[in-house]
């Protein structure tokens, strides 16, 4: 597979809810930074402040923390509805804590299994779906060094595009992009650091952000309508009425600002707004299938897909963590269809492809699934971030605070680390480390 971002390789926070209310109501005095949203680089950022002594709230308008992180266990085994694996281990903060704190990691070396049909192929039948993909990881780096700001899709040669496997090695990048290669700037997707293997959390990363962010005092149920700003401070409006600050953080997923789902008075300048536009969201959904026994031929944890060249296939974790449950992933115009679709529809989706692999057993004992739907989640509008062509630096432009007031976090604006929960933290962190100065609160 491709040697740059493997994606295939690569308990939900309500329980935490009547506590965070607590914490959130036993805040005596107004903030002096309000952070809006509570994914992971708001929560960041908000733990970073307090660290420093700085009186801090966060709002979110959900009835959840976590944002993209959320780890369901309804099924009886826990899976992400989003970010799943430990990227880039090497540079990856989250290593560190997860260990210090007792969750455990297994490093993700599972080997792709491709089937035609209901075969697998070998070794050597499937050798040039590799061979393919390590050509395809050099031209995509050699374009990245000449500078180039154009799709992805223009860095292969005719060669590539014609060969048999390509339509499979494509999907591999959309589902690391969450977008088809014409849809993003191949100069943006190769300042991707990527040190180090891939991990799992088998408790979840949802889990894991949940432990981090335990002390964090936040506000659910409150989503931001509109943001008054000038040089003497911010006024957020939420349905629950007004809150003053001096300094705003705002940890919303591109889509939601450049929708105007969240509107400025006055408006934010051209550039700032133009980004948001030029970093939109890309899709991957997830199906997860609980089974009533074992229906696969493995007993352990395989990542699993089917030979196709229509771009409708799935790619599977069939017994995650040696369960009877199975976790797919569609992405790009393939997880747009089946959202649109229902939830039904992807479920039946990827119940009719494991067929066509594993026989007439996997419909037999079936027991029941979810599909998630992260487009049209108002406060997601996607799952992770691309660049488009020609817009590379866009990232750059929100790392910059506006009139002193307003710092933007997320992992729409790490170019090293984009599209991944440790990118999101290291925007929290950058953007804690504005706020302190903007405060006048360095060391």
């Amino acid at each position: 597979m491709l040697n740059r971002r493997q994606v295939l390789q690569g308990v939900g926070a309500s329980a935490l809810l009547g506590r965070l209310r607590d914490t959130c109501s036993a805040t005596a005095s107004a903030p002096e930074v309000i952070v809006i949203g509570a994914g992971g680089a708001g929560l960041t950022a908000a733990k970073e402040l307090m660290q420093s002594g700085i009186n801090v709230l966060v709002l979110e308008a959900r009835n959840r923390i976590g944002g993209r992180a959320f780890t369901d266990t309804s099924l009886g085994t826990p899976w992400d509805r989003g970010c799943s694996w430990l990227h880039s281990a090497n540079v990856n903060p989250w290593m560190s804590y997860a260990r210090q704190n007792g969750f455990d990691l297994t490093a993700d070396q599972l080997v792709p299994q491709i089937y035609d049909g209901a075969k697998r192929l070998g070794g050597a039948e499937k050798g040039g779906l590799f061979a393919l993909g390590g050509r395809m990881g050099r031209e995509l780096a050699e374009a990245g060094r000449r500078g180039l700001d154009l799709p992805a899709v223009d860095a292969f040669t005719e060669v590539t595009r014609g060969d048999p496997w390509y339509p499979m090695a494509e999907d591999e990048l959309t589902h690391w992009e969450g977008t088809e290669p014409d849809n993003y700037s191949v100069l943006d997707s190769q300042q991707f650091v990527d040190e180090g293997g891939n991990y799992l959390i088998p408790r979840g990363y949802g889990t894991l952000l949940e432990h981090y962010a335990k002390d964090v005092p936040v506000r659910l149920g409150s989503p931001v309508s509109s943001i008054r700003w000038s040089t003497r401070g911010v006024t957020a409006e939420t349905r629950n009425g007004s809150l003053t600050s001096r300094i705003v953080i705002i940890a919303l997923p591109s889509p939601v600002i450049a929708s105007g789902a969240v509107s400025f008075v006055p408006n934010l300048p051209a550039d700032v707004l133009r980004a948001h536009h030029d970093l939109p969201l890309g899709l991957m959904n997830k199906v997860a299938l609980k089974f009533r026994r074992n229906v696969f031929p493995m007993e352990r944890m395989e990542r699993v897909a089917m030979k196709r060249s229509d771009h409708r296939g799935m790619h599977y974790l069939p017994r995650l963590w040696d369960s009877n449950l199975c976790v797919g992933m569609s992405a790009g115009r393939l997880a747009f269809e089946l959202e649109a679709a229902g939830e039904a529809a992807a479920i039946d989706h990827a119940i009719a492809e494991l067929t066509t692999m594993f026989g007439s057993e996997v419909r037999r004992h079936f027991d029941r699934g979810a599909a998630t739907a992260w487009a049209s989640d108002p406060y997601a509008c996607g799952s992770y971030s691309h660049c488009l062509p020609g817009r590379y630096g866009a990232r750059a432009v929100l790392t910059r605070p506006v009139w002193e007031c307003i710092v933007f976090a997320g992992e729409h604006t790490e170019q090293s680390a984009y599209g991944t929960l440790h990118g999101a933290h290291l925007s929290g962190i950058r953007a804690a480390a504005q706020a302190r100065r903007l405060l006048g609160r360095t060391p």
